[in-house]
């Protein structure tokens, strides 16, 4: 740990380590990936790997180096590892950490995406969407402009539970209201 010539920790080769990790790899990673125009797939989830990995080193450097601030004699190692300023150097592992997993799961993400397709192209019948058809309760369905073997083959939901548009189905039209007739509800007259 500590020899008898090191009165800080910030000549020691794990204060060294952890500024190469903190700062200067994580720092080349990203000017590589800013500076090159094109990356595979590869090259891609091996760095955000590689961020993982070393947020991870990071996370032990700092244990070991906030218990070896409380043993050595020198106050200045105490207030950037044994104090509540220790909190700040855990913000870069974690947002390297963050990176790299999202880097990793941008290229698995790509690659499940790709397997799906393939799927697809092989298997036409499991891409079918599944038609959805409105009713209100206790009534027939409403729209009758599905043919009657599309009508077998829908998916019968309340108004309740119908899909939003997002989705491309729409809820069916209502009936047309009745001119004049109104009825009371609350304060207020609402048409049928």
């Amino acid at each position: 740990m500590l020899s008898s010539t090191n009165a800080t920790i910030f000549t020691e080769f794990r204060f060294w380590a952890l500024v190469s990790f903190s700062l200067v790899l994580p720092s080349a990673i990203f000017f590589t990936l800013f500076v090159r125009r094109a990356f595979s797939k590869t090259t891609v989830l091996v760095f955000g790997l590689l961020l993982v990995a070393m947020a991870s080193v990071d996370l032990v450097l700092l244990r070991a180096l906030s218990s070896a601030a409380l043993a050595t004699p020198s106050l200045a190692d105490d207030r950037v590892f044994a104090s509540e300023l220790s909190i700040a150097l855990y913000i870069l592992p974690a947002a390297f950490g963050t990176l790299g997993i999202n880097m990793a799961s941008h290229v698995l993400m790509h690659y499940l995406r790709k397997k799906e397709q393939r799927f697809e192209a092989a298997h036409p019948a499991a891409a079918l969407p599944i038609v959805v058809r409105a009713v209100r309760r206790g009534s027939r369905p409403i729209g009758t402009a599905l043919a009657a073997e599309a009508r077998s083959q829908a998916l019968q939901v309340g108004l309740r539970d119908t899909p939003r548009l997002r989705t491309g189905v729409t809820p069916s039209p209502r009936p047309p209201q009745r001119a004049g007739v109104t009825r009371r509800a609350g304060r207020r007259a609402r048409r049928w």
